[in-house]
């Protein structure tokens, strides 16, 4: 088969802990390209031709079934990354890490055969929030806090379409750090200290819309650390809106009407919104890395 060629498409991919998802966007537009995605489940903590294989799958599975040819990659990336490079520094997160120091630009430059400079990685958390603000075409002016509430807590920061990580995950939280209060393995932890068989969260959330008490409390005490976490945030950063998405934002209902009240309280009103792309809202934003911005201050 031969396949068409489109100089103004980027095969974009959102990199998870269990998954590779792949999809084309055209060039300076928010969404992907017939809404069709390839996604690949993954053991991350397989050796690095398990891994490469499977990325590299996704991608050939896309361009053959689109028609398409792979001329330019934008990866939405977990990090530690060397963003610029394109190289892995993921190590001791039980994850990816086979591919310490791999060069992933150099890797998949020559299995493809195009040029390093038509590969471009974004850090996940940053690719997710551009993604959205480019979709839901708020003002530039506006400074706007993305966070994603998944296996990881990420966060970024944009303002006149320039958007950066703010790694707050990271934050020194209770006795520990925020990224073990806000994910999904919490949701888990905290079950299993109840004497419960661990559940994800999409169970945690069933239970709780049925009045399951533990479930029900779990939602509460996750609703207070999400507060206290953003009270800081918001305090420091000063932001006209908030967008949240991953896994946990689908539970959306058992906790933000109570963290949009407990912040009021405090003397903060920020607008809220859920994430309007869903899982393509990493691979858009990574998209516009290849998308010249005109950032007016």
């Amino acid at each position: 088969m031969k396949l068409a060629k489109n100089d103004d498409l980027i095969a974009a991919a959102d990199i998870g802990g269990s998954h590779i998802t792949v999809g084309f966007v055209q060039n300076g537009f928010p969404k992907i390209i017939d809404e069709y995605t390839v996604r690949i489940k993954l053991d991350s903590k397989g050796t690095r031709e398990q891994i490469l294989n499977a990325w590299f799958d996704a991608f050939e599975q896309l361009a053959l079934t689109k028609n398409k040819t792979i001329e330019r990659i934008a990866f939405a990336m977990p990090g530690p990354f060397d963003y610029q490079q394109g190289v892995s520094l993921i190590r001791g997160l039980d994850k990816y890490e086979s591919l310490y120091a791999e060069n992933i630009k150099s890797i998949f430059a020559h299995h493809f055969n195009i040029d390093e400079i038509n590969i471009l990685f974004r850090n996940d958390a940053e690719a997710f929030l551009h993604g959205e603000v480019m979709a839901a075409a708020l003002a530039a002016d506006r400074r706007i806090l993305g966070i994603t509430l998944g296996t990881g807590f990420g966060s970024a920061i944009s303002q006149y379409h320039a958007t950066k990580d703010l790694n707050l995950g990271l934050t020194a939280f209770k006795d520990s750090i925020a990224d073990d209060f806000l994910t999904t393995r919490w949701f888990r932890s905290a079950y299993e200290k109840a004497g419960r068989d661990g559940l994800d969260v999409q169970r945690v959330s069933y239970l709780a819309r049925r009045g399951e008490p533990l479930a029900l409390k779990l939602f509460d005490e996750f609703s207070e650390n999400l507060t206290a976490i953003l009270h800081q945030c918001i305090t420091e950063l000063s932001p006209d809106d908030i967008i949240i998405g991953g896994n946990i934002a689908k539970a959306h209902d058992l906790f933000l009407p109570r963290v949009r009240k407990q912040l009021e309280l405090l003397g903060i009103r920020v607008n809220f919104h859920l994430a309007q792309l869903g899982e393509h809202s990493a691979m858009v934003g990574s998209a516009y890395l290849f998308t010249p911005q005109t950032i007016i201050k």
